[in-house]
Parts: structure tokens; sequence; C-alpha cells
């Protein structure tokens, strides 16, 4: 609105008489309406008296115009007239008094055309209240779409709060995850020192080998499960950041919403019905122009939106952005925060539930592994075991099969051998005995009787000790059958233990006194 400064004298302006060039509607010759007392503060009569005269002549002439006349104003003339009459008078005191007459004349026509102007340009008597008024109305408008903002920040800060206790829960099941997954590796360290089984059986076997594969497995799961934990615990912190952005500029937003109403949650929907209207209608228009082949312009979708949260949107639908409004780049900035790191956590989350629901059936995979072999370690300990049973128990039938063999053929050697003495030999069981001195009278007569019951004493002997020597042999595969067979039983023990407390242990519900560091 340009300023509009009244003039003072007639060299700033010079404004037309109100009779220069002036017909009967008012327009001078310039067509240009002019101001006058009745157009101001007349209630309605110069308008009645138009609407008379048009009444009556149906058919309106053009008036003339009114023509100014140069010469002066009557009463000016009559007091000339008076003055030049006079003889008496002196011309230069005469001129003087017409001078200031003149000038007062003057000065009176512009006071009378500065007050007429001032009519039309003045501000009214009450613009004060009118102000007030539109004052008022600007700061409660505001006030409202502030109020609007803040509802949604508060909505913000909600969403990010519940996310941010989501990922407390994920983080507690990562935790329990990395807990179960380090008592799995006590049960290994455990199960790798139970395992200390004699000499004998000390050698590495295939459960030595599954244990070490599930150490190394358990120890990837545990890295990878700790990094998704620092992951979670990062974007918590980061989450945290923006509800405190988002709690400081609320705070700053909500100075100016002290004197409405703080219904948050009606606010909100209002503001979110009419986004949705101006989206809907927004499309529609854009389809409507598209199948029609026109563009015009968008004025008569705000007609019906009017509405304090209307007014924070633009005819697409967004939020109207601006240093000044209520919607300020802070607001949006914090808002496309919010709602990256929102999906940013969702992400994170996602990946921690089917990275522990994954180390959780490997883990279940690698301990049921080693309880299965386990069990057929077991399994083939007791069949050797029950071989060894058997093999010691032949071993023991061959000991009393030899050991009685050896007696028999001592107590035959020394049944061929005879008496020690040879005087306790009979006259029948001598060599001179008397059927044998008649047979050997004559020359040639004799018999290899001594021969041969020396070759065979001798032969009993070499039996004798070539049986006792077997019976040792036997008794010492028996001792190592024996020893082999304890063994085993301890082995089987160790190894029953072992499967026993992996399964006790494998519900995971005890506590740990110490975790393993690793």
């Amino acid at each position: 609105m340009s300023n509009l400064i009244r003039p003072r004298t007639t060299c700033h302006s010079q404004r037309p008489s109100l009779t220069d060039d002036v017909d009967g509607n008012g327009t001078n010759s310039n067509q240009k309406r002019l101001l006058s007392r009745s157009f101001t503060f007349d209630n309605g009569e110069v308008k009645q008296q138009n609407r008379q005269q048009r009444q009556e002549s149906p058919q309106p002439q053009q008036q003339p115009r009114l023509v100014k006349s140069s010469l002066p104003s009557p009463s000016i003339f009559q007091q000339k007239t008076r003055l030049s009459r006079s003889l008496l008078s002196n011309d230069n005191w005469r001129e003087e008094t017409m001078a200031d007459v003149r000038v007062n004349s003057k000065v009176i026509e512009q006071s009378d055309r500065n007050i007429l102007f001032g009519k039309g340009i003045d501000p009214l008597p009450h613009v004060r209240e009118i102000l007030n008024e539109l004052s008022n109305t600007e700061a409660f408008l505001y006030a409202r779409q502030c109020r609007v903002v803040v509802a949604k920040l508060r909505l913000c800060w909600i969403d990010v709060n519940e996310e941010i206790k989501s990922l407390l829960k994920h983080k507690e099941y990562t935790e329990a995850s990395i807990e179960h997954i380090r008592k799995d590796l006590i049960i290994n360290k455990e199960s790798v020192s139970l395992r200390k089984k004699p000499r004998r059986e000390s050698e590495s076997d295939g459960v030595d080998d599954i244990l070490a594969a599930e150490k190394h497995h358990l120890l990837h799961l545990k890295r990878i499960l700790e990094f998704n934990c620092k992951n979670i615990v990062e974007q918590m912190q980061k989450l945290d950041e923006v509800r405190h952005r988002i709690s400081k500029v609320g705070k700053e937003r909500s100075v100016v919403t002290e004197l409405i109403c703080q219904c948050l949650t009606s606010a909100s929907r209002a503001f979110e019905v009419a986004r949705h209207e101006k989206a809907y209608k927004s499309q529609q228009f854009q389809r409507a122009a598209t199948s029609c082949g026109f563009r015009s312009s968008q004025n008569n979708l705000n007609d019906s939106l009017t509405s304090p949260e209307a007014t924070l949107l633009d005819e697409n639908g967004f939020p109207i952005v601006g240093p000044l409004n209520a919607f300020t780049p802070d607001v949006i900035q914090v808002f496309q925060e919010a709602a990256k790191l929102i999906d940013e956590s969702n992400e994170i989350k996602q990946q921690a539930m089917s990275q522990i629901k994954h180390a959780f059936n490997d883990a279940k995979a690698y301990s049921l592994t080693v309880n299965q072999s386990v069990a057929q370690k077991l399994a083939d300990i007791i069949t050797l075991a029950q071989h060894l049973t058997i093999s010691l128990g032949e071993n023991a039938l061959a000991q009393n099969r030899a050991q009685r063999w050896y007696d028999l053929t001592m107590s035959a050697q020394r049944c061929n051998a005879g008496p020690i003495s040879s005087s306790d030999y009979k006259i029948a069981e001598r060599l001179d005995r008397p059927i044998m001195r008649t047979f050997q009278r004559h020359p040639g007569n004799q018999v290899p009787e001594a021969q041969i019951v020396a070759k065979t004493a001798a032969d009993l002997q070499r039996a004798a000790e070539e049986t006792k020597q077997q019976l040792k042999t036997v008794k010492i595969v028996g001792k190592r059958l024996q020893a082999n067979l304890i063994d085993k039983e301890r082995a089987l023990g160790v190894d029953a233990h072992l499967l026993r407390r992996r399964r006790e242990q494998s519900d995971h519900k005890w506590g740990v006194n110490k975790y393993v560091h690793v």
C-alpha cells in the first residue's frame, strides 16, 4: 500500500475544485470519481436523490458541464465595488486589505479541500480496534498452527520413544542370545576338560574334532551377535539424540500456545484430515486436467479448506516450510531424521531377529551333533567292551585248559620218569629183572626200553614247558584284555557323564559363576 501524504500547499498538489468540470453524477472531465462530503458522511441522502432523479428520467441526458468562471466570487466583487467607490481611501492600503482577503479565501478553500481529502484517506476512528482484532486473529491463527506442529512433534517423539523401547527389547533378546552362546562355550570347555581318559583312550577321536568345530562356530556366532548388539546400542543413542532435539524443538514451538486449548489429538487429526483432503482433491484435479487436456488454477481447492490446519499445507498437501512459518526447516529436518532413523531401526531389528534365530538354530544343531557323536562313541565303547568281556571269558577258559593240560603233562612225565632213587624201583620196574636177565643170556638179545623211556620223559618235559609258555602267553593276553576292558569302562563312564552333563545344561537355565573369556 503506497504511503499517502496529505498535500499541505498548492505547490505540493493542485487539487481540482469541486465545481471544476463536474457533471451531475459527481464525475469530472477525466472520468474520475471525486470525493465529496455526501459520499462519506451523508447518510444516504444524496444516493436517494440520485435514485429519484434516475426514476423520474429513464433516459438520462448528459448535463452540461459547469465551467468555472475566472471572475472572483460575488462577495469579493461587491467588496471591491464598495471599496472602489471610496474616494478618500488609499490605494495601497486598499490593496493590502484585499490581498489579505484573497489570501484568507485561498486558505479557507485549501483547508476545505484538505478536510475533504482527509475524509477519504484518513484512518477511521475505530482503526485501533480493527487492528487489535486483526492482530489477535493472526496471533490466534499462528498459535493454532504451532499447536498442530507441536502435536506432530509430540507424535514423532512418541514414535521415536516407542522405537527406542523396541530396540531395548531387541537388545535384551540379543544379550540373552549372547548369554546362551557363552553358556554353550562353557559347556564346550567343560566337555573338553571332562574327557580326560586313560592313556590307552587318550588319542583324539571324532568327538574331539566335533567339539573343536563347535567351539569355532560358537565363537563366530558370538562375534556376530555382539556386533548386532553394538549396532543396536549406537542406533539407540542416535534415536535418543533425535528425541532430545524433538523435545527441544517442541518446547520452542509450544511457547506461543500457552493461551489456547492444548488438545493436541484433535489438532493432529484435523491436520491429517486436511492433508488427505488436499491430496485427494489435487489428484482429482490432475486427473481431470489430464483427461480434458487443459490447465487451470487451483484456487477453488482452497475455498473449502480454510481451517488453520489447512493453511499449513500447499495445494498438493505438503507442508509450507519457512523460517517464519509454523513448519520451520528445523522441524522438517527433525521429522526427516526421525523417519530415517526409524527405518534404519526396523532394518536393524529384522536383521537382529533373523541372526538370533539363525544363531539359536545353529547352536542347537551343533549341540545335537556333539551329543549324537558322544552317544555314538558310547555305543562303540559299549560294543567293544562287550567284545572284550567275551574275549576275556574265552581267555579264562583257555587258561584253565592250558593249566589242566600242563598238569596232565607233568603227571605223565613224572610217571614215565619213575622214582628219583634207584632203591625205590620195584623188581618188575627194574631193567635187570629176572626175565630180562634170562633173555639176555644169548648174545644179541637187547631191548630199547631204557632209551625209549628216557626219550619219552624228555618229550613230556619239553611238552610241559611249551604248555607252560603258552599258558603264560594266554595269561598276558588276558591281563591286557582286562586292562583294556577297565579303560573302556572308564571311558564309558567319562563319556556318559559328559553326555548327561550336556543334556542337563542344554536348557541354559543355570547361573554362571564366571564366563569364558574368548
